[in-house]
């Protein structure tokens, strides 16, 4: 059990302070019920953080306020990821942002994945995840899924031929060819507003 103990010490200070995990990140070291138990204890010794259902991080202590910091979204959302298979992706309407469709930036960014929807709550972040049809990709990122998510979010009456125009400008070759082959998970408008253009 001491082995195994340090093993995960090791792999979480190898990752460095602001690290978020869950015990599904550990299953190659031992059972899911010797990890649950051992993170759990870690967590008692002060090591590390419980800080939501299945959830740790590695803190940031915050040396002047002698606080510990809350662990950046993103490095929130990439545990999630791990711990319910899914790969999440950005809510139409941050994807209206990143594509320079909208000037300014929601205060809460909604996420999409391909299993459940959830809500999620680690202060201070309020976490909302929503279930769509169309296939996540490795990066959420990707300009072919932000350009569909941003269609969606907009709808067939918002979506005008410049607005299609300017998004369909944001695609290389390869990004276009992904674009309209996940149009079919899509509302059919879209892949009809596709041949007008």
């Amino acid at each position: 059990m001491i082995n195994i103990t340090e093993s995960i010490k090791h792999h979480i200070t190898k990752k460095g302070r602001g690290g978020v995990f869950t015990p599904n990140n550990f299953l190659n070291i031992s059972h899911r019920n010797t990890i649950d138990k051992l993170l759990s204890r870690l967590a008692g010794r002060g090591f590390i953080r419980h800080i939501g259902h299945g959830l740790y991080d590695y803190p940031i202590l915050d040396i002047e306020n002698e606080t510990y910091l809350s662990p950046k979204l993103d490095a929130i959302i990439r545990a999630i990821e791990v711990q319910y298979g899914d790969k999440l992706q950005y809510g139409g309407e941050y994807s209206c942002y990143l594509l320079d469709i909208k000037k300014d930036k929601p205060k809460q960014i909604l996420y999409l994945g391909n299993t459940r929807a959830r809500k999620i709550h680690i202060p201070p972040h309020g976490i909302i995840i929503k279930k769509t049809k169309i296939p996540s990709t490795k990066n959420r990122d990707d300009l072919h899924i932000l350009a569909i998510q941003s269609l969606i979010f907009l709808g067939k009456k918002n979506s005008t031929t410049k607005i299609i125009s300017h998004i369909l400008n944001k695609l290389d070759k390869k990004e276009l060819v992904k674009f309209k082959k996940i149009t079919k998970f899509a509302p059919v408008w879209i892949s009809n507003c596709l041949k007008n253009i």
